[in-house]
């Protein structure tokens, strides 16, 4: 016999709307995202290295501050997003981004890349720029869209 006070909380805490059947959405395709993104790329690539920081740090900031902040600023084509969520997800993935990839490659788990400093800076910036806009279109479920934007452009931008 199940708990459904239990089963509540959890998803409460998984899922926005509070329904159980939405954490086999959203939260497990993040889930499995993060799970091969770990397993193919992690720590010594820049791919896995973008794509999960532009996801855990990027789209987290994005719904934490786009609820916070976000009521009175939305996005005149997707009334679900807000300005102050995208501009979260833009720094959040941007920063943890950066910060990742200089700590990896100052501990020697990642080789340097051959771009420099701004040339880092400002393909990272655009990257995030990016899929924040792929998070704006409401086409498929973020948890897919936003991690093979993000891994698809640093393997176009920095290598």
């Amino acid at each position: 016999e199940s708990d459904g006070g239990l089963e509540t909380e959890l998803a409460g805490a998984i899922s926005r709307s509070g329904d159980a059947k939405e954490a086999l959405g959203g939260p497990f395709i993040y889930v499995l995202v993060m799970l091969i993104s770990t397993l193919f790329f992690w720590a010594d690539s820049p791919i896995g290295v973008v794509s999960m920081a532009t996801m855990a740090l990027g789209d987290g900031l994005a719904d934490l501050i786009g609820r916070r902040f976000g009521s009175g600023n939305k996005w005149s084509f997707n009334r679900s997003k807000s300005m102050a969520g995208s501009a979260a997800f833009v720094a959040g993935s941007f920063v943890g981004s950066l910060g990742l990839i200089t700590w990896l490659t100052n501990m020697g788990a990642m080789d340097p890349l051959a771009l420099g400093t701004m040339g880092l800076v400002g393909r990272l910036f655009a990257i995030a720029v990016i899929c924040a806009g792929v998070e704006l279109i409401p086409l498929g479920d973020d948890n897919w869209t936003v991690p093979l934007s993000a891994a698809l452009l640093s393997a176009i931008l920095l290598n």
